[in-house]
C-alpha cells in the first residue's frame, strides 16, 4: 500500500531483547526522529525508560496472544504470520503518524514481523542492533526473567532465533538496513552519521542520554563466553555472520577462551555464579545496615536517658491534672446523658412530624382523586339520566320508590370505574408525590420491599460484581439529610459498594459526630476529614483518593439513591462490561420527602450536552477513565459535573443510560435543585468547561445563553468556510405565498454565500408566473427556476431539484415558511459543516407564535409527531427541551440543511413516500450511517404548514397515507418503537412529553 507521504521517512529499530535498542531509540529520539509519544517506562534493567511506542508493542502483543504465543516473543519461530483482520489496525497506526516528516519505532518484537512491515512500509528503513549471546544472556538472567529460570538454555535459542531472522532480512534488504553492535555505537558515536549518510536524511547530533557503565562486561565473561562457544556453536555461528556482515562490528575476539567447563546442566552453574554473587552483596549490604543501626540505638539510648528524668517530673504534673479532669468528666457524663435523652425526644417527635405530614399529603391526594371520580361520576350518562329523572320526578310529583326506574337502571348502566376516575392506591412503601401522573408512575414502577428481596439475591447470583465506590463531598449539610443520604446507601440491595465521604471543615458540630457514627457501624464507609476547606472539586477529590473500586458514583450529601439503584447499575454492566459512563433517569425530593419534577431522560444525545447539563445524577463513571482525565478541576465549581462529563465523553463512546429513576435530587432553599438563582457561579463555570471543551475538540465556537431560560447553552460554532448553500424550494401556484417566502430569503439573510433553487410543479396561474419571473431580475445571480411537471411527488421533485443545485450545502424548504432570524443559514451551516452532523432543522412556529415543529419524535401517533406542538414559544418546553439546541431522531424537510455528500451517500429522499414521512425515512437512513441530527431553537421560520398540497380529506389520499404508514413502520417499527432520543417512560399518544401512565 502507499501507506506514507512522498516525502516521509519511517525509521524501524529491533534486535533481539536486551541487544541496545533502547539505547539506540533514544538517540534517534535527541536526533530528531519522532519515536512516539506513547511510550512505555522505566522498569528493572531499563533505568531511563524502553522508548517503545506503545500503540506498536500493543498491536505486535495482539497478534502473538491471538496465535497462543508468549507477548514477549519468547518462540521458536522468527516470523510470524499476521491474520488478515489486523491489517486495518495495523494501517490505521501508520496513517495516524501521515503529518510526521520522520518518524518510526522500536520493539524488539518487530523482529519477528520484520515480512510484514516491509510489505506494508517498502520505503521503510531498518535499524538492526546486536550484542553478543553472552553479554544478552547475562543481562536476561539479571533481569529476572521468569521464562529462563527452569529453562536457561531457552535464552540462547531465542538469541539464535532473533539475530538469525536479523540476517535473513538484512541480506535480502541491504540498501534500506544497517546492521550495528551496540559496542560500537557506544565506543564511536557515530551512529546518526551512519544513518544520515545511507539514508540521507537530515538529523541533529544528539545529546549523550546513555550512561556506558550500563554496558560493561564484569571479570565472568570469559567463562560466559566460553560456556556459549563450547555448547551452543550455532550461537558462535550466527554471531560470526553478525561481525562479519556488520555496518559497524565489534572489536570482541571469537577465539574460545581456556577455560574447564561440564556439560551437568549446561548453564546452571552460570545461574549458580549469579546467585551467590547476589547473596553475597545482600549480606554486605545488612552488615552495613546493622552498623548503623548499632550507631543509631547507641545515640538513642542517650536521649531515653534524658527524656525519662524529664518522664518522671510530667507524670507528677499529670496524676494531679488526672484527678481534676476526673471530676470535670463525672459532671460531663451527667450532662451528655440530659443531651442524649433530649435529642432522642426530638428525633422521636421530628419522626412523628414527618408521618404526619406524608399521612396529610396522602389525605390531601385522595382527596383530590375523590374529587375526580365525582367529576367522573357526575358526567357519566347513569348521572345524567338520574338528575334528568329526578328533575321528571320532582316537577310531576312522582312517588319517590319507583321500581320501574331503578330497574332500567340497574339493568343498563354500572358506576365508573376507580381506573377511570384516576385513583391511585398508595402504601407507606412507595414514595409519595404531589404530582397524582407522577404518582400513578411510581405506583407501576418503583419495587416494594418484596422485589427489593428478589434483587439482592439476583446481585449475588451475578457473575460480575464490581466495586462501586460512592463519591461525597460533605460540607454543613442538615443533620437529617445528610443521616438520610447515608441511610439510603445502606439500604441498597446491591452490596458490593463502598461510601467514600470528605469532608470540607464543616463548622457544624453534628457533621463529624455523624459522619464517625457511620464509620463505626460499617467498615464499608470511609471518612477523610480535610485540613483546610477547598469548595467541592478539591473535596471530591479528596473523596475519590478513598476510592477503591472499579466504578464510581456521585452522591450528594443531602441527596437519595432508591433501594434498587446500585442493582440496576450492576444490572447493565454484566450484559455491558464495557461501560464506561452510565447514567439514569432522576426526580427530585422536598424537605417533607414529597416527590416530584421527574426528569425521564433521552440515551446519550452529545449536541443535547452541550446545551444543557442533562445526564446529571444518577452518574457512574469507570474510575481509571476519571483518573485518566485528571478528576475534578479546580475553578469549575458548581459545574464540576458537567466539565468531568465533557472529559470523560471525549475518551469513550461506551455511553449507556438506565430509563429509570434511580436519583432523588433534594430540593431545599440553598439548593441549586431548587432554584438557578442559588449558585450563580455555576452557570459562569458551565461557559468555561463548554469553551474549553469546544477548543479541545478542534471546533472553536462561543458559548451563548438565554437569559429566560437559565441552565440552556448554544454553542455557535466558527464556520471555517462560507460555502454555497443551495435553498430548494418545490412550488405550485400560490404566488403570494411564494413570494413571502421568497421575500423573507432575500431581505433577511444575511449569510453571504447561497442561491435559490425553486422547482415549479405544474403552476398554472399567471400570478406565480409574474412572482417567478420578478424574483429573476431582482436576484439574477441567486435564483433561479426549473420546471418539472411530474405528478407531485415530494421525494422526486427534491431528488431532481438536488440535480440542479450547485451548493456544498442543500437546504430543503417549503414555500410557505417566511424568515425570523437574519442569521438562520449561518446558524445552520455552523452545524452541517461539522463531519459528525447529519440533519439539521429548526424551530418552525405557527403565525400565533405557538410551535409547529422542534424536533421530530419517532412513535407518537403511530409513526412520528412533532415535538411540543402548539406549545407557546415563551415556554421551554420538557426540561427546557424546546429551547435548547438537541438531537432528534429526524427534523421536518420543511426546513432541513444537510452536506451534498450525505444526501448522496444516503441516496437522497425515497420516491417510494410521495407525500409522507420522507423526511423522516432521509433521517433515519443518515442517522444509520452514524450522522446526528440536530435542532436548533436559535434557527427561527414562522410555517403556514401544508398550503401547497392540502390536507388528508379524501379515500384516495387516504390510501396513500396508510401505504406510507405501512412502509414506515415495516422499514423501521424497532427505532419507532424505541426512540434513542426520547425517554420510553413517555407518551407515545401526545407530543408534549408527558408521562406514558
Amino acid at each position: 500500500m502507499e501507506d506514507t507521504a512522498p516525502n516521509q521517512s519511517v525509521i524501524i529499530m529491533t534486535g533481539m531483547h536486551r541487544s541496545g535498542t533502547s539505547l539506540t531509540a533514544s538517540l534517534l529520539q535527541s536526533a530528531g526522529i519522532d519515536v512516539g509519544d506513547r511510550l512505555m517506562g522505566k522498569n528493572t534493567g531499563n533505568d531511563k525508560g524502553h522508548f517503545e511506542d506503545l500503540d506498536f508493542v500493543e498491536f505486535h502483543q495482539s497478534v502473538l496472544r491471538s496465535q497462543g504465543i508468549s507477548v514477549a516473543g519468547w518462540t521458536e519461530q522468527n516470523k510470524i504470520q499476521v491474520q488478515q483482520q489486523y491489517l486495518a489496525k495495523a494501517q490505521n497506526l501508520i496513517l495516524a503518524r501521515k503529518e510526521l516528516a520522520i518518524w518510526g519505532w522500536k520493539d524488539p518484537r518487530t523482529t519477528l514481523f520484520l515480512d510484514f512491515w516491509s510489505q506494508l512500509i517498502p520505503n521503510a528503513k531498518y535499524i538492526f542492533i546486536y550484542r553478543s549471546p553472552w553479554e544478552v544472556i547475562d543481562s536476561l538472567f539479571r533481569r529476572g526473567d521468569v521464562v529462563f529460570r527452569d529453562n536457561p538454555n531457552f535464552a540462547v535459542q531465542q538469541w539464535c532465533n532473533y539475530n538469525q531472522a536479523v540476517l535473513d532480512f538484512y541480506q535480502d534488504h541491504r540498501d534500506q538496513s544497517l546492521l550495528i553492535e551496540i559496542g560500537s555505537v557506544i565506543q564511536n558515536c557515530d551512529l546518526v552519521e551512519l544513518i544520515k549518510q545511507k539514508f540521507d536524511l537530515e538529523l541533529r547530533s544528539p545529546e549523550s542520554l546513555y550512561e556506558p557503565t550500563l554496558f560493561t562486561v564484569d571479570s565472568n565473561a570469559y567463562y560466559r563466553k566460553a560456556l556459549i562457544s563450547q555448547f551452543f556453536p550455532q550461537a558462535i555461528d550466527i554471531y560470526s555472520q553478525l561481525e562479519q556482515q556488520a555496518d559497524r562490528s565489534s572489536p570482541i575476539s571469537l577465539e574460545q577462551p581456556a577455560v574447564e567447563l561440564t556439560q551437568a546442566w549446561i548453564l546452571q552453574d552460570w545461574i549458580d555464579l549469579k546467585r551467590a554473587l547476589s547473596e553475597k552483596r545482600k549480606a554486605e549490604t545488612e552488615l552495613t545496615q546493622a552498623q548503623q543501626q548499632l550507631e543509631s540505638l547507641t545515640q538513642t539510648q542517650q536521649q531515653l536517658d534524658a527524656t525519662t528524668a524529664q518522664l518522671t517530673q510530667t507524670q507528677q504534673q499529670l496524676d494531679a491534672t488526672t484527678a481534676q479532669l476526673t471530676q470535670t468528666q463525672q459532671q460531663l457524663d451527667a450532662t451528655t446523658t440530659e443531651l442524649t435523652q433530649t435529642q432522642q425526644q426530638l428525633h422521636i417527635a421530628q419522626d412523628q412530624l414527618s408521618q404526619s405530614q406524608k399521612q396529610l399529603h396522602i389525605a390531601q391526594m385522595q382527596t383530590e382523586q375523590y374529587k375526580l371520580l365525582v367529576v367522573a361520576m357526575e358526567s357519566s350518562k347513569f348521572w345524567k339520566l338520574r338528575k334528568w329523572w329526578f328533575d321528571v320526578k320532582q316537577k310531576s310529583n312522582v312517588a319517590a320508590v319507583d321500581t320501574l326506574y331503578q330497574n332500567y337502571l340497574i339493568s343498563h348502566n354500572k358506576l365508573p370505574s376507580l381506573e377511570q376516575a384516576a385513583m391511585v392506591n398508595i402504601d407507606g412503601e412507595i414514595p409519595v408525590s404531589d404530582n397524582l401522573q407522577y404518582q400513578k408512575w411510581l405506583v407501576g414502577n418503583y419495587p416494594k420491599s418484596a422485589e427489593i428481596k428478589k434483587m439482592k439475591q439476583a446481585c449475588l447470583a451475578k457473575a460480575y460484581q464490581p466495586l462501586i465506590s460512592l463519591i461525597v463531598p460533605v460540607y454543613n449539610p442538615d443533620e437529617d439529610f445528610l443521616r438520610q443520604a447515608i441511610e439510603s446507601i445502606l439500604e441498597q440491595a446491591y452490596t458490593n459498594w463502598e461510601l467514600c465521604l470528605a469532608d470540607d471543615c464543616s463548622s457544624k458540630p453534628h457533621v463529624k459526630s455523624v459522619l464517625e457514627e457511620y464509620a463505626r457501624q460499617d467498615d464499608r464507609i470511609k471518612v477523610v476529614y480535610r485540613a483546610k476547606n477547598g469548595h467541592i472539586c478539591r473535596t471530591s477529590n479528596s473523596a475519590l483518593e478513598l476510592a477503591t473500586g472499579e466504578y464510581i458514583a456521585l452522591l450528594d450529601h443531602d441527596d437519595l439513591l432508591p433501594p434498587h439503584a446500585l442493582a440496576k447499575v450492576v444490572e447493565l454492566l454484566n450484559e455491558h462490561p464495557e461501560a464506561d459512563f452510565i447514567y439514569s433517569d432522576e426526580d427530585k425530593v422536598d424537605e417533607q420527602n414529597i416527590h416530584k419534577d421527574p426528569f425521564f431522560k433521552p440515551d446519550w444525545c452529545p449536541d443535547s450536552f452541550l446545551a444543557r447539563m442533562y445526564t446529571c445524577h444518577l452518574g457512574i463513571y469507570r474510575r481509571s477513565l476519571v483518573t485518566e482525565v485528571g478528576n475534578f478541576r479546580v475553578g469549575f465549581e458548581g459545574s464540576q459535573d458537567y466539565d468531568l462529563v465533557l472529559r470523560v465523553t471525549e475518551k469513550t463512546d461506551k455511553i449507556f443510560h438506565i430509563p429509570d429513576v434511580l436519583y432523588h435530587w433534594r430540593i431545599h432553599r440553598q439548593s441549586t435543585a431548587a432554584t438557578s438563582d442559588a449558585k450563580p457561579y455555576a452557570a459562569n463555570a458551565a461557559q468555561k468547561a463548554l469553551t474549553e471543551a469546544i477548543e479541545r475538540r478542534g471546533e472553536p465556537g462561543k458559548i451563548t445563553t438565554r437569559s429566560n431560560f437559565p441552565g440552556v447553552y448554544t454553542v455557535r460554532y466558527q464556520i471555517k468556510e462560507p460555502k454555497l448553500v443551495s435553498i430548494i424550494i418545490p412550488t405550485k401556484d400560490l404566488a403570494s405565498t411564494l413570494d413571502v417566502c421568497l421575500k423573507s430569503i432575500f431581505t433577511q439573510t444575511t449569510y453571504p454565500n447561497y442561491e435559490v433553487v425553486v422547482i415549479d410543479n405544474g403552476s398554472t396561474e399567471a400570478e406565480t408566473f409574474k412572482c417567478l419571473q420578478f424574483w429573476h431580475q431582482q436576484q439574477p445571480k441567486r435564483f433561479s427556476c426549473h420546471a418539472y411537471n411530474v405528478p407531485f411527488n415530494y421525494s422526486e421533485i427534491n431528488n431532481y431539484a438536488v440535480k440542479k443545485a450547485q451548493g456544498d450545502y442543500l437546504l430543503f424548504l417549503n414555500n410557505d415558511t417566511q424568515v425570523i432570524t437574519p442569521d438562520w443559514l449561518e446558524g445552520m451551516v455552523e452545524q452541517a459543516q461539522r463531519p459528525s452532523i447529519g440533519a439539521v432543522g429548526s424551530l418552525l412556529l405557527y403565525p400565533d407564535d405557538t410551535i409547529q415543529h422542534a424536533g421530530v419524535v419517532l412513535g407518537v401517533g403511530g409513526v412520528a409527531g412533532h415535538s411540543h406542538k402548539h406549545l407557546h414559544v415563551s415556554q421551554p418546553g420538557y426540561i427546557s427541551q424546546a429551547a435548547s439546541t438537541n438531537n432528534y431522531s429526524a427534523v421536518t424537510a420543511a426546513c432541513l440543511m444537510c452536506r451534498r455528500e450525505v444526501f448522496a451517500a444516503v441516496g437522497g429522499f425515497e420516491e417510494q413516500l410521495a407525500i409522507a414521512f420522507n423526511d423522516v425515512d432521509l433521517c433515519l437512513k443518515i442517522a444509520s450511517r452514524g450522522y446526528r441530527n440536530i435542532y436548533l431553537p436559535h434557527v427561527v421560520l414562522y410555517h403556514y404548514e401544508s398550503k401547497s398540497r392540502g390536507y388528508e380529506n379524501t379515500p384516495e389520499k387516504q390510501m396513500r397515507f396508510a401505504g406510507e404508514i405501512n412502509y414506515m413502520k415495516e422499514k423501521w417499527q424497532q427505532i419507532c418503537d424505541r426512540d434513542p432520543c426520547y425517554n420510553p417512560h413517555l407518551t407515545k399518544n401526545h407530543e408534549d412529553y408527558s408521562l406514558n401512565v
